[in-house]
């Protein structure tokens, strides 16, 4: 566990200092100013722009962060022959996938905390120059609790990254694989409910075959709760819970199927 952790905080370190980092979260920020010129010329609906904005902007950047850092980090390792320095240390296969999840998950969390906080700066700022009326619906915890979502859905996006890393040499397959798999996610619950409604789905052999494809790829649009924030609606406990199982779980069969593969594999 203790060479888990130390790897996870080198993994961790070496993303803070990857330039296109501060590229990103630069980029972040001054989405973040931008908005208080853009939400200006919404009406009452300002409240509900306003949240809407900023819970994108922070969604943005992590998938921004999982897509420009995360993907590079174990291809890099490969390239730059770093990997045999580690893998000669008494550290298992597994155990430098785990460290290598562990420190890009927190690298992502964090910087998803600190845009949080700039999110609810800007939040902030707008209500002190808005009538009280503007943003009566509003709610702290329903924010928070969008929040918590987006970090659920980036435990699931990054044991993805991870899976496809094990076994892809190089960065732009892993890219296009997490790409289509996150674009699968995001609106696979919309088709599959799309061809229920239809004959199509009548027949046994598609209906098998498109609930398999739902429950192979990530719900990934669960865990996008951006509309109900901005109307200040809070999902129940018992939802949430359920949510975060099954992210942890769909992360756990990732990261299973990502140590076997990487044992096995020959590295050159």
């Amino acid at each position: 566990m203790m060479r888990i952790w130390y790897l996870a905080v080198l993994t961790f370190l070496e993303g803070v200092r990857d330039r296109a980092m501060f590229g990103v979260m630069g980029m972040a920020l001054a989405m973040f100013l931008a908005t208080i010129a853009i939400v200006t010329m919404y009406g009452y609906d300002l409240m509900k722009v306003t949240v809407d904005m900023n819970l994108s902007i922070v969604a943005f950047t992590g998938l921004l962060l999982c897509f420009f850092i995360n993907i590079n980090l174990i291809a890099k390792d490969i390239d730059k022959r770093t990997i045999y320095c580690v893998l000669s240390k008494p550290i298992s296969r597994g155990e430098y996938i785990l460290g290598k999840y562990v420190g890009t998950l927190a690298l992502i969390l964090s910087a998803i905390f600190i845009l949080s906080l700039s999110g609810a700066a800007m939040i902030t700022l707008i209500k002190s120059t808005k009538p009280a009326g503007y943003f009566k619906d509003f709610s702290w915890l329903c924010y928070a609790q969008a929040i918590g979502y987006e970090m659920a859905m980036f435990v699931v996006l990054n044991a993805v990254i991870i899976f496809f890393s094990s076994f892809s040499s190089s960065s732009f397959i892993t890219l296009i694989y997490s790409l289509a798999t996150y674009v699968a996610g995001q609106s696979i619950e919309e088709v599959v409910q799309f061809f229920r409604a239809t004959k199509a789905f009548d027949a046994p052999a598609r209906k098998i075959f498109w609930t398999g494809l739902q429950y192979a790829f990530p719900n990934l649009s669960a865990f996008d709760i951006k509309v109900l924030s901005s109307h200040g609606l809070l999902m129940s406990a018992g939802h949430t819970l359920l949510l975060i199982g099954y992210a942890m779980l769909y992360a756990a069969l990732l990261l299973s199927c990502a140590v076997m593969i990487f044992n096995k594999r020959e590295i050159q």
